[in-house]
C-alpha cells in the first residue's frame, strides 16, 4: 500500500519490526474504540450485515483485478530502485521479498516492518543489505513524491466540493498544509543535499540525522534521473489506481458519488489513516470514510464502513501469498 512516510529504516533483518508492547496495546485499544463507537451505532448494527453481502460481485472483481494491478506496480517501481543501486535480483526473487514485505504490512502489527522483512530476506540470500535499505529509502520516497503530486491536484480539483461541508472543510484544510509542507521540507532537504551543506547543519537542527540518511537516496535519484522519473510515473499510476480500488468497492455498495469526487477524498482518508495510532488504520479509516461520506455525499455509517472494509481486502488478499515465504524465511533473516 502506498505510504507518505519519507524516514526511512535502519539497518537490516527484522530487528525493526516489533514494536514496544504498550505501543501496540495502545494502538490496539484506539481501534477497538474507534470500532465500537461505529458499531454501538442503532443505524448501524442493524444494516451492516445486510449491506456487506449486498455487494456487485461484478465491482468487487473489478476492483480485485485492478489490487493486484497496483501491488504489481508497486513491485516494478521497486525493483526501478533496485536496479538504481547496483542490485541484480531476479523476478521471482524480488517478487518473494516483495510480497512477504506486503503480507507484514498489511496483517502483523509494527509500523514498517515490512520493509525490514524485505531487506533481511534479500541479506539472507547474500546481497548487500546496505543497498537493499537504499532501494527502500528510494521507494518510499517517491511514494511521498506522488501522494505530494496526486493529493494537491485532486484536492485543488475538487476544492469547493471538498469545503462545502464545514466539518470536512477544517480537515481538508489541514490535509493540504500537510502535503505543502512536506513539499518544502523535501524541496529544502534536496537544496542543502545538493550544494553539500547537509554536514553543515547544526546539531540541533530539525530532522537534520533524517535529511543525512536521505542524502544517498537523493545523489541516486539525481544521478539516474531518467530512471527515476519512469519510478515516478509508474508511483503516480500506481497511486491514482490504488485509489480507484476503493471506488469500486464503492460501486459495489451502490455508492452513486462522481469518480472525482470519490477521488478527492481519498488523500485524506490514505494520509489520517496512515498515522501510527492504530492497528493498520482500522477504525481511523472507517471512521473516516462513515465522516467524509456521510457529510460530502449522504452515505449511510453501514455502506462507508462496507466501503473501508472491502476496500482495504480487495489489497489485502493479494498480500496472502507473502504469508508462506515470511513464516518460512522471514522471521529467520538475519
Amino acid at each position: 500500500m502506498p505510504t507518505v512516510d519519507v524516514i526511512p529504516p535502519k539497518g537490516g533483518g527484522n530487528s525493526g519490526i516489533r514494536r514496544k508492547p504498550w505501543l501496540l496495546a495502545l494502538q490496539a485499544a484506539v481501534s477497538i474504540a474507534l470500532l465500537a463507537g461505529i458499531f454501538w451505532r442503532g443505524d448501524f448494527r442493524g444494516n451492516l450485515a445486510k449491506v456487506l453481502l449486498s455487494a456487485s460481485p461484478f465491482w468487487l472483481l473489478c476492483g480485485f483485478a485492478l489490487a493486484g494491478v497496483v501491488q504489481f506496480l508497486c513491485l516494478v517501481r521497486w525493483r526501478i530502485f533496485l536496479r538504481m543501486v547496483g542490485m541484480e535480483v531476479g523476478w521471482a526473487e524480488s517478487a518473494g521479498c516483495f510480497f512477504a514485505g506486503l503480507f507484514c504490512n498489511m496483517f502483523l502489527p509494527g509500523g514498517a516492518g515490512g520493509d525490514f522483512v524485505k531487506i533481511g530476506l534479500l541479506a539472507a540470500r547474500r546481497h548487500d543489505p546496505a543497498r537493499a535499505a537504499l532501494s527502500v529509502v528510494m521507494d518510499r520516497f517517491t511514494g511521498s513524491i506522488s501522494m505530494i503530486v496526486l493529493g494537491l491536484a485532486l484536492m485543488a480539483w475538487k476544492h469547493e466540493w471538498l469545503l462545502r461541508s464545514p466539518q470536512v472543510a477544517g480537515v481538508v484544510q489541514a490535509i493540504l498544509i500537510y502535503l505543502c509542507g512536506l513539499a518544502v521540507i523535501i524541496l529544502l532537504s534536496v537544496a542543502l543535499c545538493s550544494r553539500g551543506l547537509v554536514g553543515r547543519l547544526p546539531a540541533g537542527w530539525p530532522c537534520r540525522k533524517k535529511v543525512i540518511e536521505l542524502s544517498g537516496a537523493y545523489f541516486q535519484c539525481a544521478v539516474q534521473w531518467r530512471r527515476t522519473l519512469v519510478a515516478v510515473g509508474v508511483s503516480l499510476g500506481m497511486l491514482a489506481l490504488f485509489f480507484l480500488t476503493y471506488y469500486f468497492a464503492a460501486r459495489a455498495y451502490g455508492v452513486g458519488l462522481p469518480a472525482g469526487d470519490f477521488l478527492a477524498i481519498m488523500p485524506t482518508v490514505d494520509i489520517i489513516s496512515g498515522l501510527p495510532v492504530s492497528l493498520g488504520g482500522f477504525g481511523v479509516r472507517e471512521g473516516l470514510f462513515v465522516f467524509l461520506l456521510g457529510q460530502l455525499g449522504g452515505v449511510p455509517a453501514a455502506v462507508a464502513v462496507s466501503v473501508s472494509l472491502c476496500g482495504y481486502m480487495l489489497s489485502a488478499v493479494w498480500a496472502l501469498p507473502g504469508a508462506g515465504l515470511w513464516f518460512l524465511r522471514g522471521r529467520k533473516a538475519p
